[in-house]
């Protein structure tokens, strides 16, 4: 048997697709999407179809022993809406507890994002945004799966869309070992670790989300000195002055009307909405949306041999807070071996601790990601992130800008479409 494990990133644009391939032939698919504003190489079926031919053995039926969705974002889901899984075997399929449709937390949560997102979807006429911001507003909206009316970003294209994608993901695929997905972290243990027939010899370490809803809506890394650059809001400037939006974001079309079906939201929580868009503007309620949804990204660490591989999906501060915390989950993380970065290298997931303190050095990494101007891209990846990964010997390749001379056991696929990295394990 090799000693080897293979992880090939696939080149999706603004997105993310790893298919990692053990030693024993075991496959594990950690994700599976872009934006149709960010494609790299791959439409939706093209995207499938690659990792359905990837992972056929010898004439047997395709097959992927376990399957991640980090979170529901279109950019990690969105290619799930194809028919190219239906012939596909999987044994086990991975989501955050968040998405379990019997935990009645779990639901709460997402009705009060659906509504924040719907309302803030039809109460975008009446701020004062400019077309760049409200593109911006627009793409965060499409990747939440809500749609704005007049929107460029539509939420379903084709059939296609997320909750088709989760739908693939609870009870698509041609057959299961185990029929329901896994709802991680599945007990209050923290970190929760596990072993799976799935997956002989691996232990998977759980870091995340937290099982508290509330951690998962702590999204302000700036107080605590942790992000490589402050949230920067769009804003007017006159004579020198920032000039306040003329429409507060949280007013009273944001109120659920007695009336109306569905969630309501109270006082307390919309009192809570309010403290996280800290009154600014849409933009910046519908990052704090965006962020919300970031912050239900599963965290693992996969043990497989010698290897350590840290996988963090996008999620953002309320987890990494609960991590950096724990010495057993920061053990953990001065153990890896491979750094998958989080959010296509955004400035708000990976925080200064984790780079500078605790990651050893000269581990490889990787960044899926496309770098671009607006529609949500900017400063994506971050170079000041990028330089601080260079200042601690964190060998780093990119999806969209793979360096002509590959080194240290990366390799470059067909015409640019995957990186793939042979590790040690």
């Amino acid at each position: 048997m090799s000693d080897t494990l293979r992880i090939r990133m696939y080149n999706v644009g603004f997105g993310d697709c790893f298919l990692l391939t053990l030693p024993d032939g075991k496959t594990i698919l950690v994700d599976a999407g872009f934006h149709s504003q960010g494609k790299g190489a791959f439409s939706g079926n093209e995207l499938a179809a690659q990792v359905v031919a990837d992972v056929r053995r010898d004439g047997a039926p395709p097959r992927i022993d376990v399957v991640i969705a980090t979170h529901r974002h279109q950019d990690h889901v969105y290619a799930f809406n194809s028919n190219e899984w239906d012939g596909v075997d999987v044994g086990e399929v991975w989501m955050p507890w968040v998405e379990d449709r019997k935990n009645k937390a779990a639901q709460n949560l997402w009705k009060k994002q659906q509504k924040f997102a719907a309302n803030l979807a039809m109460a975008l006429d009446g701020f004062n945004l400019d077309a760049a911001a409200r593109d911006d507003v627009d793409f965060m909206l499409w990747n939440a799966g809500a749609e704005s009316p007049g929107s460029v970003f539509p939420a379903a294209v084709a059939g296609w869309s997320n909750a088709g994608a989760l739908d693939c993901l609870h009870e698509g695929f041609a057959t299961r070992d185990r029929a329901g997905p896994r709802f991680l972290p599945e007990k209050k243990e923290f970190p929760e670790t596990f072993d799976t027939p799935a997956l002989p010899g691996v232990k998977i370490h759980v870091l995340g989300p937290p099982r508290d809803p509330e951690l998962i809506e702590e999204l302000d890394p700036e107080a605590d000195g942790e992000t490589y650059r402050a949230l920067a809001l769009r804003a007017a400037t006159e004579g020198g002055a920032v000039v306040e939006a003329q429409l507060a974001p949280f007013g009273d079309e944001w109120r659920v009307k007695d009336d109306e079906p569905g969630y309501r939201l109270d006082a307390g929580e919309i009192a809570r909405l309010k403290v996280l868009a800290r009154g600014a503007d849409a933009l910046a309620a519908a990052q704090k949306l965006d962020d919300m949804i970031n912050s239900t990204s599963l965290v693992l660490v996969l043990q497989i041999g010698a290897a350590r591989l840290l996988l963090p999906g996008d999620a953002e501060w309320g987890t990494w807070k609960v991590i950096l915390a724990n010495e057993d989950a920061r053990a953990l993380l001065r153990g890896a071996t491979f750094f998958k970065v989080g959010h296509h290298g955004s400035h708000n997931a990976t925080s200064k601790t984790l780079v500078e303190k605790i990651l050893p050095k000269k581990i490889p990494a990787m960044i899926s990601t496309q770098e671009g101007e607006g529609n949500y891209r900017n400063n994506i990846p971050l170079h000041d992130l990028l330089d601080a990964l260079t200042a601690h010997d964190i060998r780093f390749m990119r999806s969209d800008k793979p360096k002509a001379k590959f080194t240290g056991g990366f390799s470059k696929g067909t015409s640019g479409r995957w990186i793939d990295l042979e590790l040690h394990c």
